[in-house]
């Protein structure tokens, strides 16, 4: 039986251990935390009975990797999956707009729902269907140099579509600005989501904490096919001879006699990996990183009727209801991020309350702020350039996984589980 050292213990790690050991592969699985998942765990607040998420994540119909991931490790009865999209926007003042997409007739249906979308006018409805049609036959090397605020331009969008369309989408699935992302980047995001039939752009929300739906189910797949999972141990040293790496060493122990080795780790935790017995390096981008700030709000009465709401020019995004408790979030948060959680709460439950007259900032019973401070790295034209490079180290058995490889996607789950299952694809290949 082949032998496979995963280190990295998030979603990327996760993906290419359960595939492998699916695969007949013996596999260890290294991660320096005491949990696993990555930036994408759970937590539990005793006093409420509650589960909360590091967190929140949409997933979507699209999702083709992270949803056959969730099939295999038998997690498909833990998503709540809508039949084609629908999103209620809502405006300061408390006015309610629905984006809906009917199940049927695509993708005029995608198109009718643009076009019954109140919160623009009927002009800038019909620029933004133009777009998408436009979209259809865009070819990469028109966007290669472009940020996406240049092909709004280019494409003739007013500055009312900008904020209350386009700027949302784009803090949504690249966490960050029109003036940083590449629409080369958006440009793939859009077409997996629109072009690919109703279904890709239906909203897909765990109906369980992050960890119960992903770490968990993960960790008991890869141990029933006799796989390990070592928590708290941190690699610090990979000695190589011959190109191969001969032993891979921890805080703890020193790992040897496997096939292959799977760095599953963020670029910056890679930099801290020392190699040894070799003059060779890893060739890995340099990228820049985003901030996301969600709060998570417990009140007396929960008002909210939605499980989800986008709010119209505001800094937060996105509020999702879980019943028990809801959540705020705030991407590309770079303005907020030093603040203490007491001044986050301030600001958050102020602007709440200008959006929704059924909430009050006296509901609260308890609150969480959880920052991460480098939850992805920024799409720009810069990243998605390096992105595309070669990444390698001329270590004949070291590959590499996570949302960062070039998965053609931003840092999203789906780019962690995609990279992760097409290395393991990889490594199966190589020890044939």
């Amino acid at each position: 039986m082949k032998r496979v050292l995963v280190v990295g213990g998030g979603l990327a790690g996760l993906s290419s251990s359960v595939y492998l050991s699916d695969n007949g592969f013996e596999v260890t699985l290294l991660e320096a935390s005491p949990k696993l998942g990555g930036r994408t765990y759970s937590m539990y607040n005793d006093r409420y009975e509650d589960y909360y998420d590091n967190g929140q994540h949409i997933l979507m119909g699209c999702y083709d990797y992270t949803l056959d991931f969730i099939n295999k490790i038998g997690g498909e009865d833990k998503l709540y999956s809508q039949e084609s999209l629908e999103i209620n926007f809502v405006k300061r003042g408390g006015d309610l707009f629905h984006l809906k997409a009917r199940k049927y007739f695509y993708p005029l249906n995608l198109l009718f729902a643009v076009l019954k979308f109140k919160a623009l006018r009927l002009k800038d409805r019909f620029k933004i269907i133009d777009f998408f049609l436009d979209l259809m036959c865009c070819l990469d090397e028109d966007l290669r140099d472009k940020t996406v605020k240049e092909w709004l331009r280019c494409k003739k969008q007013s500055d009312d579509s900008v904020k209350n369309f386009w700027g949302i989408l784009v803090v949504g699935a690249l966490n960050t600005t029109i003036e940083k992302a590449s629409a080369e980047m958006f440009a793939e995001v859009l077409k997996k989501i629109f072009l690919q039939g109703s279904e890709a752009s239906a909203i897909v929300i765990p109906k369980t904490g992050l960890s119960q739906l992903f770490s968990n189910l993960a960790c008991k797949f890869i141990e029933t096919n006799h796989g390990q999972i070592i928590l708290s141990e941190k690699v610090l040293e990979i000695e190589v001879s011959d190109k191969r790496i001969t032993s891979v060493s921890t805080d703890k122990n020193v790992y040897k006699n496997f096939d292959v080795t799977i760095l599953a780790v963020p670029t910056f935790a890679l930099a801290k990996i020392q190699l040894t017995g070799t003059a060779l390096q890893f060739n890995i981008p340099d990228l820049k990183f985003s901030p996301i700030v969600n709060i998570h709000l417990w009140l007396s009465e929960n008002p909210f009727k939605e499980k989800f709401y986008g709010l119209i020019g505001s800094d937060i995004h996105w509020l999702f209801n879980h019943g028990k408790h809801i959540t705020l979030m705030m991407s590309a948060a770079d303005q907020i991020i030093t603040l203490e959680s007491s001044e986050i709460k301030r600001h958050f439950c102020s602007e709440l309350e200008k959006y929704f007259s059924i909430f009050h900032s006296e509901m609260i019973l308890d609150f969480v702020v959880i920052k991460e401070k480098r939850a992805t790295f920024i799409p720009d034209i810069t990243s998605n350039r390096k992105r595309k490079e070669k990444v390698s180290s001329q270590i004949e058995n070291l590959f590499f996984a996570g949302d960062w490889t070039d998965t053609d996607l931003p840092s999203t789950i789906e780019s962690a589980v995609m990279s992760g299952k097409l290395i393991s694809e990889q490594v199966i290949h190589s020890l044939k």
